[in-house]
């Protein structure tokens, strides 16, 4: 009857338009599948790119003084922070790559793990590096610390062994309780600064302990500082003999002008 074809037919229309549906919805999963696919590598394109010209961006400069070395470190601080953007799209990238992943197989997968490789590894290479520079610049920082305070010491020093030869020769004992006096003075002054040596030698012997990049120089430093105080040391205490040494001659000097006095008063 026309009711029953009506019927079939309608049924018929029904079952090609659900298999029209289900073809549309199965066509648009594959387009945003596709779709996600692509926008992956070209995420992983932009991505590795930009860690590429930060990498590239990465000063070598390490600064010719303490005042530059500092700049520097507040530039690579900055730097630091400005790659914080790049880690979280690296983050969502490795997200999306575990997603595709579980969708595809085979090469697809292999190909999308490549790709994520490609980038983690541009990504850990510029972390590596940031984090390189961020230890020399420290390292630099710290030379130039040392090499001034070496510098400060052996100033002083050389004033203080101008001073000590720089002591007139006495012509009594009143002078040369005068000079004493004045010596053990530079004594305390040197005693003073056993501190500031203690500081200095052991910021040293820590920048050799660590390896540092400017070893060589930093012991070369070393050494002439201990021998420059060795010196120092030996000229004072050579002279503080030398000084007793002629206390005792115009002591005997005095005694024996005081006792030929007396000896010619007795004279009758």
């Amino acid at each position: 009857s026309d009711a029953a074809t009506i019927a079939e037919w309608k049924d018929g229309l029904n079952e090609a338009w659900a298999d029209l549906l289900e073809l549309i919805d199965t066509r648009t999963q594959i387009l945003a599948a596709s779709y996600e696919l692509h926008k992956f590598y070209h995420d992983a394109k932009e991505i590795f790119g930009r860690i590429q010209d930060k990498h590239k961006k990465l000063p070598e400069e390490l600064g010719r003084d303490q005042n530059t070395v500092e700049t520097l470190q507040r530039m690579h601080t900055t730097f630091e922070h400005d790659i914080q953007a790049l880690g979280t799209q690296v983050r969502q990238l490795q997200e999306d790559a575990a997603r595709l992943q579980s969708a595809y197989a085979g090469d697809k997968a292999d190909d999308i793990q490549k790709r994520e490789n490609e980038v983690l590894e541009a990504w850990k290479a510029l972390l590596d590096a940031c984090e390189g520079r961020r230890v020399r610049l420290v390292d630099t920082g710290d030379k130039f610390r040392f090499f001034s305070m070496v510098r400060d010491l052996m100033l002083w020093m050389e004033d203080v062994i101008r001073q000590i030869e720089a002591q007139e020769k006495p012509r009594d004992v009143s002078s040369v309780e005068l000079l004493m006096n004045n010596h053990q003075g530079i004594k305390a002054e040197i005693d003073a600064r056993n501190d500031s040596f203690t500081t200095c030698i052991e910021l040293g012997k820590s920048l050799l302990a660590r390896k540092h990049y400017a070893s060589e120089e930093i012991k070369e430093k070393l050494l002439q500082l201990t021998e420059k105080r060795k010196e120092m040391i030996d000229k004072w205490e050579d002279r503080w003999e030398w000084l007793r040494l002629i206390l005792e001659v115009h002591q005997f000097s005095r005694d024996a002008s005081v006792a030929e006095a007396w000896l010619l008063g007795q004279e009758p």
